[in-house]
C-alpha cells in the first residue's frame, strides 16, 4: 500500500453563514411583540441606542386593477437633534431637588383619599376559582372547621374546564382527614355553579348535568352514559338500543340532550382570560377607491446613534480603551439598525405584493380570494421564498375587512374553467352542499368529491375530507339522522 501527502488547490464555491447573516434572519421572522422585546432589551444594553424622534410614513397605492402606484414618503420631524450633552453637574442637580417642594406636593397628593382616577375604578371579571370561593363562603356558616379546609382545598384543585384533578387518597393523606368528608365536600361543589363543576371524568360531568335537568331517575339513561357514552358518539343508535332495550329514536332523542351539555363547565371563565392580542405590522386601507399600503411605526420603533457617543468618538482625548468599548458598540448598534430597516422592507414589499395579488378581496368581499403561493410572492419581489416565508411568520395586517395573518392569504388553488378557485371558496362548496343535503341520507365524501367534479373542480375524496374537518364537521355516519 501506497500511503503519501499531497498538497492540492481547489476551487469550491459555498455559502458560510456570518453572524451577522444569521442575525439579520432572525430579527425578520420575528413578531411585533418579540422585536419591541429586543429592542427594549439592546437599548438597555447598548448606551449609543435610543428611539428616533422622526416618524417616517411609507405609503404605497394599489389602484382596483392590482397595480401598484407611484410610492409617496411622508416625513414628518417631531424635534430637531439634539445637540452634544454638556457634563452634568450633579452636585447642583440633587441640591436643587433637596430645596424643592415636588417630592412633599406628590406625596401628599398621593396618600389624599380625595384623589380620583381611572385607575381606582377599573374592574377585572372573576375566575372560576373566585366564583366558586365566592359561592363556598356562603355555606360555610354550616360546616365544620374541618369541612371547611376541606372544600378550599378542593376548589384551589378544580383547573380551568372545571374538573377536580386530584386523587382523593392523596387529599386523604395531606389533610389527614377522612373519607366521608372529602366524599361529602365533592358532593357540595359539584352543586355550585356551573353545572357540572367539580367532576373528576367527562361521564360525571354529563351525569351531573342530567340530574340537574331531571334525568336522575332514569337508569337507562345513566347506564348510556357510563357503558355508551363511544358508541353514543358514533351514531350506534342500533346497538345502543339492543342492549338498553330503548327504540332507535329514543336513543337519539337522548342524544339530542347530551348535544345540549357543556363538557368543560369551566370554559366560559377560562376564556375570558387567555384574549390574545397582536399588533398588526402593516395597514391596507382604501382612499380614494386606492388600496393604500403603509407600515405599522409601533410594530419597528425607529432607532438611531446618540449625537453625545458620536462627539465622544472624535474627540482625541479618549483612551484605547473607551475608543475600543464605543466602536464595538456603534458596530452593533448599525448593524441592529440596518437589520431592523431591512425588516421593515421586506415585509413591505410582501404586503404591496400581497395588496396586487388580492385587491379584488378588499373590494368585494371576504370570500373572494385567489390562489396564492409564497414562491408566487417570492417572484414579485425577487427574493428567495424562505425569505418570504420567514417574513409572513406570526406577522398580521390590518385592513378595511378586518386583521389577518398575513398566512391567511396564501391559499391552494384549482382551476375551474378559466378561473381559479380557492382552498376557502372549495370550502364553502363542501359546507353548503353539506347544509342543503338529506340528514337521513347524509353525502359521504367520495359523493361530495364527485358533486365537485360536476363543477370542473378536481378535488380528490381525501382533500374533500380533510376540508370537512377544518370545517368541524363530522362525517356522513355521524351526521345521520333519524327523523
Amino acid at each position: 500500500m501506497n500511503i503519501k501527502f499531497d498538497l492540492n488547490i481547489t476551487q469550491t464555491q459555498k455559502l458560510i453563514m456570518t453572524q451577522e447573516m444569521r442575525q439579520s434572519i432572525e430579527i425578520l421572522q420575528l413578531t411585533a411583540t418579540e422585536l419591541n422585546g429586543l429592542i427594549e432589551t439592546e437599548i438597555m444594553e447598548n448606551p449609543v441606542l435610543e428611539f428616533n424622534e422622526v416618524s417616517i410614513k411609507e405609503v404605497v397605492p394599489i389602484n382596483e386593477e392590482g397595480e401598484s402606484l407611484k410610492g409617496e414618503l411622508v416625513k414628518e420631524e417631531a424635534a430637531q437633534e439634539q445637540a452634544p450633552r454638556e457634563e452634568i453637574q450633579w452636585d447642583e442637580y440633587f441640591h436643587s431637588l433637596e430645596n424643592s417642594d415636588f417630592r412633599g406636593q406628590t406625596q401628599s397628593s398621593a396618600d389624599s383619599d380625595d384623589e380620583y382616577g381611572f385607575e381606582k375604578f377599573t374592574a377585572q371579571e372573576k375566575t372560576l376559582n373566585e366564583y366558586l370561593h365566592f359561592q363556598f363562603k356562603m355555606l360555610e356558616k354550616n360546616l365544620t372547621s374541618s369541612e371547611i379546609l376541606i372544600g378550599e382545598y378542593l376548589i384551589d384543585c378544580i383547573d380551568d374546564n372545571g374538573y377536580l384533578v386530584i386523587d382523593r387518597d392523596y387529599i386523604k393523606n395531606i389533610l389527614a382527614v377522612n373519607e366521608e368528608s372529602i366524599e361529602k365536600m365533592i358532593v357540595i361543589i359539584q352543586g355550585f355553579d356551573p353545572s357540572g363543576v367539580g367532576c373528576r371524568n367527562i361521564e360525571e360531568c354529563l351525569l351531573i348535568q342530567l340530574r340537574q335537568i331531571g334525568y336522575d331517575d332514569e337508569e337507562v339513561f345513566i347506564k348510556i352514559v357510563k357503558n355508551h357514552l363511544i358508541d353514543l358518539a358514533d351514531n350506534q343508535f342500533k346497538r345502543i338500543a339492543e342492549d338498553t332495550g330503548l327504540t332507535i329514536e329514543d336513543v337519539y332523542e337522548f342524544k339530542e340532550v347530551i348535544k345540549t351539555l357543556e363538557p368543560k363547565p369551566g370554559r366560559e371563565f377560562s376564556c375570558s382570560e387567555r384574549v390574545s392580542y397582536v399588533i398588526p405590522d402593516g395597514i391596507i386601507e382604501i382612499v380614494d377607491d386606492e388600496l393604500v399600503v403603509k407600515i405599522n411605526e409601533v410594530s419597528a420603533p425607529r432607532l438611531r446613534i446618540n449625537n453625545y457617543y458620536k462627539g465622544l468618538l472624535k474627540n482625541p482625548d479618549k483612551n484605547d480603551k473607551t475608543r475600543l468599548y464605543l466602536e464595538k458598540k456603534l458596530d452593533s448598534a448599525a448593524f441592529l439598525i440596518r437589520s431592523i430597516e431591512q425588516r421593515r422592507s421586506t415585509i413591505k414589499k410582501v404586503i404591496t405584493a400581497i395588496a396586487e395579488s388580492q385587491h379584488r378581496f378588499f373590494f368585494e368581499g371576504g370570500g373572494d380570494l385567489r390562489p396564492l403561493t409564497l414562491k408566487t410572492i417570492a417572484e414579485m419581489i425577487d427574493v428567495h421564498e424562505s425569505t418570504v416565508s420567514r417574513a409572513v411568520r406570526g406577522k398580521y395586517i390590518q385592513t378595511p375587512k378586518g386583521t389577518f395573518a398575513l398566512k391567511f392569504f396564501f391559499k391552494r388553488g384549482y382551476t375551474q374553467g378559466q378561473e381559479d378557485r380557492s382552498s376557502d371558496a372549495i370550502k364553502g362548496y363542501i359546507k353548503e352542499l353539506i347544509d342543503q343535503e338529506d340528514k337521513r341520507k347524509p353525502l359521504s365524501d367520495q359523493k361530495l368529491s364527485e358533486l365537485l367534479q360536476q363543477q370542473n373542480l378536481d378535488v380528490a375524496r381525501r382533500t374533500v375530507a380533510k376540508y370537512r374537518e377544518a370545517l368541524s364537521i363530522q362525517p356522513s355516519s355521524k351526521r345521520k339522522e333519524y327523523r
